[in-house]
Order: structure tokens, then C-alpha cells, then sequence
């Protein structure tokens, strides 16, 4: 990659930031006049790329019953790809469910320790009243079987406690039945049908986040310096050969952030900063694998007021 093209710093009265075509688009509030914003075109094109992008797998082995999605199709974080059939997993939690809210041992335990507990009781007035009426023998069984029997209770209410966790091993088994997308996205690649089998992590589709995108570029090392995580970028497509709607699709902006800086100074033909900027493509007019010129904004004051913290806006004008 060659950063030797020049690099244009453009003022407040530049193309960049042309005030009419701002109001055409309804893009933010030009800047005041003699502001002093500049601005850096970057000679060297820049390659939209994803930002989430996965092999979505199974968390168990299994066979899968129903997909829910085909290529191409949106899906939400949280929402079902596919579901592997569940039968087993479903009567495996209604056995833990029963076991987690059985009573019965904890309650003979109970009847058992008031039982040695009233023994023990009636051994000692006996005694009180006449020594020997109960021998030492009958005395020591007596509260040795009081003895077992609190730890009968005691075994009781820790095999409901195995029991609830056996529960929820179950349900946590019964739920990993069930293919979820990790975040928003699109499905770009399906890898398993209805009725075939998987593994364990075996990936089923793969997942694209299309909405949101990146771009990283290089920046000359004169400008290092003042490229700050924050500060607003502009994207504008460049298609080789483009005509009809390439040719307007060319002379839209996309608004974005810089989220990243290289803090380490890259070799690339002349040393140069690596920077990674990202783009909400609410639209999906973006795609990855585009290339792109990139325009920086360095003055704080477009930080500040040309988004604020609101998401990037899609702009569309004429250089």
C-alpha cells in the first residue's frame, strides 16, 4: 500500500463541507463562517470490511429438527436459527423438576428426629425422677438415634439441593437445544439442513452484522499526531468503471467515528498510523469489501457538533 499521493488539509470553504449541499441532505449545521475546519482527504482507498461476523455453532450434538432461517434472511441477538430436537432434553427436565420438588424424604427425616427427640426427652425424666430406670445402654441408643436422624434431615435438604442444581443442568441442556444469533445480523451462508446431524460446535450458518461496518486506513505520520479516537470521518465509494446508479451510488457520504488508533507507527511504504473507523448502515447501502476514500475531520469543534453522540447520518451530494 503506497501513501505517497498527496494529502489534501481542507479548509472551512472547502467541497468537503459545503454548506449547500449540507442543507440539501439534511446533514448536520454547517460550521460558522471562519471556523478554520479542516480536514484530511486520504489519497489511499479504504476497504469497508465487517465488524461482527461469525460460524455460529451448536452448543450440543444432536439432530436438528427445523432452520428458521434462509440466506439472506435478518435475524435479531437472541433470536432462533434452528432447533435440534429435544425430546429427551424435555423429559429430562420434567424427572429433575419432580426430584427438585419431592418433599417425602425431608419430611420422614423431620418425623424421624421429633420421634428420637421425644425418646431422648422421656429417657431423661425418667431418670430424673428414679437413677437406673433407664438403663445406660438404652439411654446411649436412644440418642444415638436422635443423632441420625438430624443427619437424616441434613441428607435430605442437600439431596434438594443436588436436585435443584440437577434442574438446572437440565434446563441450561434443554435451551443449548435451541440455535440463538449472537448479535444482529444477516445470514450470508447456511451450512446445515433439517435432519442432518451435528457436533458439538459445529457451525450451522454463518452471521453477518450488515448494519454496522468498519473501515481501517493509514495515515501519514505528519498528521499522526493529531488523528484522535472520536473525531468524525467521512466514506465516499469508489467503483471502478461505475455507471448509472454506481455513478450516484459513488457521490454518497457516509458519516462515522474513528473507534480505534494504532498506537504502534506501521511500515506501510513510508511510516504511516493505522486507524480503524466505523459506520451505522442502517440502510445496508454499505457493503463489505467496498473501497472507499476517507476523509477525516480533525477539529474538535466537528466532533463535537457535527453528531454529538447520535448515531453517524448518511449524507449524498456532489463533490
Amino acid at each position: 500500500m503506497s501513501l505517497s499521493k498527496p494529502i489534501a488539509v481542507l479548509a472551512a470553504g472547502c467541497l468537503l463541507m459545503s454548506v449547500a449541499a449540507l442543507a440539501q441532505t439534511g446533514g448536520a449545521a454547517p460550521p460558522p463562517a471562519g471556523s478554520g475546519i479542516q480536514a484530511i482527504d486520504l489519497s489511499e482507498l479504504a476497504r469497508v470490511d465487517w465488524i461482527e461476523k461469525s460460524d455460529v455453532a451448536c452448543l450440543r450434538e444432536g439432530v436438528i429438527q427445523k432452520m428458521e432461517l434462509q440466506i439472506g434472511m435478518p435475524v435479531k441477538e437472541g433470536g432462533t436459527i434452528g432447533v435440534l430436537h429435544r425430546e429427551v432434553a424435555e423429559l429430562t427436565v420434567t424427572k429433575s423438576k419432580l426430584q427438585a420438588e419431592s418433599t417425602g424424604p425431608l419430611e420422614k427425616a423431620k418425623a424421624q428426629k421429633e420421634v428420637a427427640v421425644s425418646v431422648v426427652a422421656r429417657n431423661v425424666r425418667l431418670n430424673e425422677r428414679k437413677a437406673g430406670m433407664v438403663s445406660a445402654e438404652d439411654a446411649a441408643k436412644a440418642e444415638g438415634e436422635l443423632k441420625v436422624a438430624v443427619a437424616q434431615v441434613l441428607e435430605a435438604k442437600e439431596n434438594i439441593g443436588i436436585a435443584e442444581a440437577d434442574l438446572k443442568l437440565a434446563q441450561q441442556a434443554l435451551t443449548e437445544h435451541t440455535i440463538v444469533a449472537p448479535f444482529d445480523g444477516v445470514v450470508i451462508k447456511r451450512m446445515k439442513n433439517p435432519g442432518e446431524s451435528v457436533r458439538a460446535n459445529e457451525a450451522v450458518v454463518q452471521l453477518g452484522n450488515l448494519y454496522k461496518l468498519g473501515a481501517e486506513a493509514y495515515v501519514p505520520l505528519d498528521f499522526a499526531f493529531r488523528i484522535k479516537e472520536g473525531q468524525i470521518v467521512e466514506i465516499q465509494p469508489r467503483i471502478a468503471h461505475g455507471k448509472g446508479e454506481s455513478l450516484a451510488f459513488e457521490k454518497k457520504r457516509f458519516r462515522g467515528k474513528i473507534k480505534f488508533v494504532d498506537p504502534q507507527i506501521q511500515p506501510v511504504a513510508e511510516e504511516a498510523l493505522r486507524i480503524r473507523a466505523e459506520f451505522e448502515n442502517p440502510t445496508g447501502e454499505l457493503r463489505p469489501g467496498l473501497m472507499v476514500q476517507m476523509t477525516i475531520f480533525l477539529n474538535s469543534e466537528v466532533s463535537a457538533s457535527a453528531l454529538g453522540e447520535a448515531a453517524p447520518t448518511q449524507t449524498a451530494r456532489n463533490r
